[in-house]
């Protein structure tokens, strides 16, 4: 269950196109790829575009955000818990106006859940039940890319890496929202009344490796709204990754890093970070 609700970290019809959200980056004749992410997808977005089995079957090392196998322990689930609810006399009642309250408590029911429930949730326990069921609506209930290739690599006995733990990934979602609930609340129901018409989007356009509309749709609306929230979930992530992916190529073994779709691409995007270092980036 954890893993679903930590798809909140990182918010994202086969066509045919020249790209791919799969990048070969080399230099010095040492080679890394690096795969964009979808955490979550439908069981009808299978099989996955050919490119990443050509990364993963070229490759020795597969590396992802976190150990998504651990996800789903009870001792995680129960941290999560813990650092996803206010402490004290706090509760999301008195972080919100009375306006947001009877605005959310509305929505909650729409969702067969009572505010009740989530008393003394912060957001990112909000917004992240929530959106799950905003998804399964959708028929999103398949596992995704990173579990999917972890999954295989575990099966083949090919060495696993990881950036970050799941811990850490419970920290990230802890913060969400803290500050400026009201805010956050009223722009969290209004993208949910698009859901459909916006995972649909990001699916396109991952698929099609179309980087620019991508990073519109999934980096700069939330970068405009929540600067701060967009430097901690992606900017200060990228620049905590890009040392580890650098090192990468001081090994011999060739590395495919898989990670959210978001991370990648844009002006604050790792491939954007390895062009200026110069690496010599060109997609699969």
């Amino acid at each position: 269950m954890i893993r679903f609700l930590l798809i909140a970290i990182c918010l994202f019809s086969q066509l045919t196109s020249a790209k791919t959200s799969v990048w070969k980056v080399s230099k010095d004749n040492m080679t890394v790829y690096l795969g964009g992410t979808i955490h979550l997808l439908r069981a009808a977005d299978y099989p996955l575009p050919i490119e990443y089995d050509k990364a993963y079957k070229a490759s020795q090392v597969i590396t992802f955000e976190t150990d998504v196998t651990q996800l789903d322990s009870p001792e995680l689930m129960k941290e999560m818990i813990s650092k996803l609810s206010y402490k004290g006399e706090k509760t999301l009642q008195s972080e919100v106006s009375a306006e947001t309250y009877k605005a959310l408590s509305s929505y909650a029911q729409k969702s067969g859940l009572s505010l009740n429930f989530f008393r003394k949730a912060k957001p990112g326990m909000v917004m992240s039940t929530l959106m799950v069921i905003e998804l399964q609506k959708l028929g999103v209930n398949q596992e995704g890319i990173d579990m999917h290739y972890q999954k295989k690599a575990i099966k083949d006995g090919k060495k696993t890496d990881f950036f970050e733990s799941p811990q850490e990934q419970i920290n990230f979602m802890a913060q969400i929202g803290i500050g400026h609930e009201d805010k956050f609340y009223q722009s969290m129901m209004l993208d949910f009344s698009n859901t459909n018409e916006q995972f649909t989007e990001l699916l396109k356009y991952w698929r099609a490796g179309d980087s620019d509309k991508l990073d519109k749709l999934a980096n700069q609306s939330m970068k405009e709204k929540f600067p701060k929230l967009h430097q901690m979930l992606l900017v200060d992530r990228n620049n905590s990754w890009l040392p580890q992916i650098e090192n990468y190529f001081k090994t011999k073994e060739v590395e495919f890093v898989l990670v959210g779709a978001a991370h990648l691409i844009g002006e604050d995007g790792v491939i954007q970070q390895l062009k200026q270092k110069g690496y010599q980036v060109s997609r699969l």
